[in-house]
């Protein structure tokens, strides 16, 4: 599926969703023509490489992008054998993404120091496995030793690999080395716009062209033809997540800290779902596109010559997720067409 300006829309849940509603999540998107499913790897939810196996089971067309994992918790030749096996069933409808993944790193204790260099490391690795021959590999951060490694199975086709970034150095990176680049939630137009120039750095060290660079990235989208339904699905959400934000995202957004503040405090005081109700709908509008099926387009729209090529809509976020999707589908995508 594709809008106007956009090469293609996907969706995607993180490991809160049950496997059984993600799957339907799932094959609805795919009878609906959205172009991929995206599953985050939490810590510690239900795991992505699992929950993309099941859906690679029940459907035929939908690409599945697994976003972001990290060579942090598992080593890159251990991603690109999970990376194959799943291609094994689903073909090249396979897209893997790496990062750094700050919540690996703090959920786990794991010092993040030289992540720069781990994640370039992975990418050659998870290439290399990937090319199907006996690999050998030696670097600062890992080892491959002689006579080296292959996969022992044949990898399906093409598969992308995506890099996780938001600093200026891992968005450099990702240009000049990955397939693409993901862009995690709260992901505005403003940061988007930030980011392109230093992409393009990245790609023009690699003698590469933007038109062979993919842009995706997680937006927060609650839809209902009932406007206040919308936003008050959302708070939830936000008042859960923003605390935990990349502080530059959050920047670009407009959040100030004064405001992260305030929201941690109220969570403390009220709990989530009382501290939720009460938070400021300016502050949901920073971070999220809420509303009616016309005012999400007109939240589109706003991306709209960034540089951005895939919009994902992350967790798919409305009273009723199911009737989120299909107005999604319905009432919002034929207007960007």
């Amino acid at each position: 599926m594709a809008a106007r300006g956009f090469e293609n829309i996907g969706v995607g849940t993180d490991g809160a969703t049950s496997m059984s509603e993600t799957v339907e999540l799932a094959k609805q998107a795919e009878a609906l023509g959205f172009h991929s499913f995206w599953l985050a790897e939490g810590y510690h939810s239900r795991s992505a490489v699992v929950r993309a196996t099941l859906i690679a089971i029940a459907t035929s067309q939908i690409k599945i992008g697994l976003g972001i994992l990290s060579p942090h918790t598992k080593h890159p030749a251990l991603l690109a054998m999970d990376a194959a096996s799943l291609g094994e069933l689903a073909g090249d409808r396979v897209i893997l993404g790496m990062g750094r993944v700050l919540n690996a790193l703090r959920k786990h204790a794991i010092d993040g120091g030289g992540s720069l260099r781990l994640v370039k490391e992975s990418i050659e690795i998870v290439k290399g496995m990937l090319g199907g021959s006996q690999f050998q590999y030696s670097g600062s951060r890992f080892k491959i030793a002689s006579p080296g490694s292959r996969l022992e199975l044949e990898p399906f086709g093409k598969l992308p690999v995506y890099v996780g970034a938001t600093g200026p150095e891992m968005l450099r990176l990702a240009g000049q080395y990955a397939d693409g680049v993901l862009f995690n939630y709260p992901c505005t137009p403003g940061f988007i716009r930030y980011a392109m120039p230093i992409i393009e750095e990245g790609l023009s060290r690699a003698g590469r062209k933007l038109a062979d660079f993919d842009v995706a990235a997680y937006l927060l989208i609650s839809v209902d033809n009932d406007e206040k339904a919308a936003l008050n699905a959302a708070k939830s959400f936000v008042a859960q997540k923003l605390p935990t934000r990349h502080s530059d995202m959050l920047r670009h957004a407009g959040v100030t800290a004064a405001e992260i503040g305030a929201v941690r405090e109220s969570i403390e005081k009220l709990g989530l779902m009382k501290a939720a109700a009460l938070i400021d709908e300016d502050i949901v509008r920073k971070v999220t596109i809420a509303g009616t099926p016309d005012q999400v387009v007109q939240g589109l729209t706003q991306f709209l010559g960034t540089g951005l090529k895939l919009p994902i809509v992350w967790e798919i976020i409305g009273p009723d997720r199911r009737r989120s999707l299909d107005l999604l589908a319905r009432a919002v995508l034929p207007q960007l067409a």
